[in-house]
């Protein structure tokens, strides 16, 4: 095999000097790039690699079947003698299993046979083998095609004894074959496609030779030629003429050159015509050289009056200018003053940013004032209730104690007494756990509202804990509070900031959304878009008007003034919705339409 790709690249050198050489000679006096050479080698390349490819591949597919095929043979061969090798081994007769060794070994496809015991001792080993214990072979194997391996591969299979009904294992066989024997067999295989390889790249090389020299070559040539021989003053016979090439690129060529020579003698003609103009446009020249200088002279009188002018006009721009100079100075007085007052301007503002900053402040303390104050009666309730109830169990233990010291307590005594304390404690289980919760609820309300931490809440169970803060606020009235929020919205956010949020809906509508007699309701809706919390607050009241709605989120606009009303809440609202959460606040309104807001809050939402 490898003296077949030696001839082939011989043969391919052979054609592709011969190539080069007639192409050399008929660029070689003109010194310039052989286009034709460098084309012809890029695509005999690309047949070359591709040609070699195929021709490869079509060896190892021819070599893999062959040894595929000795393969099988192999197995064949195994079944063949498997009977009698096998009682022989069940016989430990040695000189037979060597006298089947010898006769397996003289088969052309055979280079080596290997035979062991059931222990794994070799009996016999003939021609070229490998170590059949380096295989890795399990006791349960009993047949393996064995990978080629330093030129050997071969077919491994156990030896099975049936002796009454059973089956044993006695031994087992190894057949080799060669790389040598798989060759030797594909030999004339490989001669063909090496020969059609061969034959294929010289008709294609002569086939590409001759048809880029006639087809390129030799029309090059002739052009060349033909365009040498172009004179300046013959055009007419300075054109190309192709006959042999038409409807061809070289066509192409020689029509655009004739052009240019067509071009040619347009410009020339057109060079004469302007040399005639040209003499008649100096002829003129002159004449109005003279009428020129009759002018200049005529203009030069004048010149000198305009120079006297220009200096009476010099005098007053210089008096213009000290006038403009006293302006000046006059005006970059007026702009210090300018300065001094904006710095003044510019304190003013930052001191009545700093006293908003403090309102806001104040009306944030006192809407948990007003918590403080709701949620205290509440808590006091229960407490009350729970201290009455420890009181009356108390003197029931009293009395209790009385008896029994005097003994005179009595089993409907004790009945009755322990049932009173049952119910005692349980109304003070009750209403102190009532207690607890509220206390709870406000404290995590309080907390988040004087907090700027960012925390992970649920929102259900968060907004809960808000509005069982406003409870006192709420239950003075009989309004109703609507809440629509799933129960897995899970997020990690300003919690003080949505608190107040909430709360300054909440109270504003509270305070100026509803008649003292009218039986309001809120609703609020949370829902997740996106990365985004939206929030849909809505409440029944009296609206407002365009115009207020304008109005709305100006600080100190209030429209209970006369009622408490501080115009800081949708202030507050709209700072925390901006600010600390860069999201967005809009409002929906008309008189005796009630009042919405539509919130979206971008927040890190935690998916369980």
């Amino acid at each position: 095999m490898n003296l077949a790709f030696l001839w082939l690249t011989v043969a391919i050198q052979l054609d592709w000097d011969k190539l080069t050489a007639s192409y050399q000679i008929g660029y070689s006096m003109s010194g310039t790039t052989n286009i034709s050479k460098s084309l012809l080698t890029n695509v005999l390349s690309v047949y070359f690699v591709l040609t070699l490819t195929v021709t490869c591949v079509q060896v190892m597919g021819e070599y893999f079947d062959t040894k595929n095929q000795l393969v099988q043979e192999l197995q064949n061969q195994q079944s063949t003698f498997s009977n009698s090798l096998a009682r022989s081994l069940w016989e430990y007769n040695n000189p037979q299993i060597e006298a089947i060794a010898e006769g397996l070994i003289n088969i052309p496809a055979i280079a080596g046979i290997a035979i062991r015991d059931e222990t794994g001792d070799t009996i016999v080993k003939l021609g070229l083998t490998d170590n059949v214990n380096s295989l890795n072979l399990h006791a349960d194997v009993e047949d393996r095609i064995i990978a080629e391996r330093n030129g050997l591969f071969g077919y491994y299979s156990a030896i099975i004894f049936e002796f009454a009904g059973d089956s044993i294992r006695v031994g087992d066989v190894t057949l080799f074959s060669t790389r040598d024997i798989a060759l030797d067999r594909i030999k004339f295989s490989l001669y063909f496609i090496f020969g059609n390889a061969i034959i294929k790249s010289t008709f294609l090389i002569v086939l590409f030779t001759l048809a880029f020299h006639r087809m390129l070559n030799r029309p090059m040539n002739l052009l060349t030629q033909q365009i040498r021989n172009f004179r300046l003053d013959d055009l007419e016979h300075s054109r190309i003429n192709l006959k042999s090439n038409r409807h061809t690129e070289f066509n192409m060529v020689e029509q655009a050159y004739n052009q240019l020579l067509d071009n040619l003698e347009d410009y020339q003609e057109d060079l004469e015509r302007t040399q005639q103009q040209l003499v008649h446009a100096n002829r003129k020249l002159d004449e109005q050289n003279a009428v020129l200088e009759q002018e200049v002279a005529r203009k030069t009188s004048s010149l000198s009056q305009v120079l006297t002018d220009l200096e009476r006009r010099k005098g007053e721009l210089e008096r213009r200018q000290t006038k403009l100079e006293q302006e000046i100075r006059q005006r970059k007085i007026v702009e210090d003053d300018l300065r001094e007052t904006n710095s003044q301007l510019q304190s003013s503002v930052t001191a009545f940013e700093r006293v908003q900053d403090q309102l806001l402040e104040a009306e944030k303390l006192a809407s948990l004032g007003r918590l403080v104050g709701g949620i205290t009666h509440d808590v006091n309730t229960p407490l009350g209730i729970g201290i009455t109830a420890a009181s009356l169990v108390k003197d029931k233990l009293d009395n209790m104690q009385q008896a029994l010291e005097n003994k005179e307590l009595t089993e409907s005594q004790l009945r009755t007494l322990l049932g009173a304390s049952l119910e005692s404690a349980q109304l003070l289980e009750n209403n102190l756990g009532r207690a607890s919760e509220l206390l709870d609820s406000f404290k995590q309300v309080a907390v988040d509202q004087t907090s700027t931490a960012v925390r992970e809440i649920n929102l259900a169970n968060y907004v809960s804990h808000v509005l069982l803060a406003l409870q006192p606020r709420l239950k003075s009235t009989s309004h109703t509070v609507n809440i629509d929020c799933p129960p897995d919205l899970n997020a990690r956010c300003h919690a003080g900031a949505l608190a107040q949020i909430i709360t300054n809906l909440v109270l504003n509508s509270l305070i100026h959304a509803f008649a003292e007699d009218q039986q309001g309701e809120i609703t609020l809706a949370f829902s997740r878009h996106g990365d985004r919390l939206v929030i849909d607050y809505r409440d029944n009241g009296k609206g407002l008007t365009e115009e207020q709605q304008q109005h709305l989120f100006e600080p100190f606009f209030t429209t209970r003034r006369d009622y408490g009303g501080s115009g800081l809440g949708t202030h507050i609202i709209r700072n925390l919705v901006e600010q600390t959460f860069n999201g967005t606040v809009s409002v929906q309104s008309a008189p005796g339409e009630g009042l919405a807001y539509h919130i979206k809050l971008p927040i890190q939402f935690i998916d369980s």
